[in-house]
Formats: structure tokens, C-alpha cells, sequence
């Protein structure tokens, strides 16, 4: 059931008027808040109609790029995204497990250990899992992948576009399906 069609817009704070942005897209310089190219692909001003009819059709390529505009060009979306985003305190603890079966010496058990250790430390997690956060406030979903570069661990976006998850495996996770139309549009010589 689809509650957005029903809601009533205007019904709760009358007294201030509905804005789409504080400063004309216009006024920028080439259409982005620091100038240059627009990279997540909001370039254009949203009417107030426009608004209420992404909202209520609920297209989630539309929603994502209406929510994109609207962290680029409000400041007070832009703020409680990354109140929101910064609000969980990610704090790790890594915990050995001992086997009892006799098999490993000390000195394995202490390497290991230490190996989660800078594993952990390497990936940055607060501030990498924050800067994921915000991308999922934003759009609604993240898609990443961890791979190692240059040695050291690190956390890729994936497109939203080309990614989805319908299935999960034995262990109760999510299964990544990748679209491989991504290779064909990001690749192509034309």
C-alpha cells in the first residue's frame, strides 16, 4: 500500500511557505554548488508540482535523484542526513576464539590476532561506515564491495543502477547481483 498517494501536502506547517532551494541552481557556476561538472547526475531545478509528483509516484530513480538535488542544494537536508549519518558510534572489538582441539601455537593464535587487528584499523571504519551511511540515507540502498588496492583494504561503490539483491546464500546473507550492462555503458567506444 502506497501511503504517499493519500498524504495531504500543506496540512502541517502552514505557516511556512514550501521551498525547493535557497540559491538558484542558475547562479552557480556550470549548475553544481563548487562549480565544474555535476557528478551524480542532478542538474536541474525541481518545481514544486515535480515534487509532489515524485513523491507520490513513488519511481525510486526519481526519489533517489530528487534526494540527491535536495542534500546538494538544502542545508538543512544536507544536515540531518549527516547528523543521522554520523550518529552511530562505530566501534569495533575483536575477540579471539580459542579452539580447544590443541591446534596452533601461541605465536599463531597472537599473529592472527593481530592480523584483525590492522585489518580493522586499516579499513577506517568510522569514518568509512559514516561516509556509507550518508550514501544510504541518500539514495535509500548501498551496494560496495571490499577489495584490496595497493595493499591496503578498502570498501568500492557499486553503481545502484546496475546492482540489486534478490536471493541469500546458506549463511543468511544477502547475494549481490551486478548487472553486466554497467561494463557495456561505462566501457563503450562510442
Amino acid at each position: 500500500m502506497n501511503d504517499r498517494k493519500s498524504y495531504q501536502f500543506g496540512t502541517m506547517f502552514k505557516k511556512q511557505p514550501f521551498k525547493i532551494s535557497r540559491v538558484p541552481i542558475d547562479s552557480r557556476p556550470q549548475g553544481t554548488r563548487w562549480g565544474g561538472k555535476p557528478v551524480n547526475g542532478v542538474s536541474r531545478k525541481f518545481s514544486e508540482y515535480e515534487v509532489k509528483e515524485i513523491i507520490c509516484g513513488g519511481e525510486l530513480e526519481r526519489i533517489r535523484e530528487l534526494s540527491r538535488f535536495f542534500y546538494r542544494t538544502n542545508s538543512r537536508y544536507r544536515m540531518n542526513i549527516d547528523y543521522l549519518a554520523s550518529l552511530p558510534m562505530y566501534e569495533t572489538v575483536v575477540t579471539p576464539i580459542f579452539e580447544t582441539s590443541g591446534k596452533g601455537s601461541k605465536t599463531q593464535i597472537i599473529k592472527a590476532f593481530y592480523n584483525a587487528c590492522t585489518f580493522v584499523e586499516a579499513l577506517d571504519i568510522k569514518n568509512t561506515f559514516t561516509r556509507i551511511t550518508r550514501e544510504w540515507l541518500k539514495s535509500g540502498v548501498y551496494f560496495g564491495i571490499l577489495q584490496e588496492r595497493a595493499g591496503k583494504k578498502v570498501i568500492t561503490d557499486l553503481p545502484i543502477r546496475y546492482c540489486r539483491t534478490r536471493y541469500k546464500d546458506f549463511n543468511n546473507l544477502n547475494i549481490l547481483e551486478l548487472n553486466l550492462r554497467y561494463f557495456i555503458d561505462r566501457y563503450s567506444d562510442e
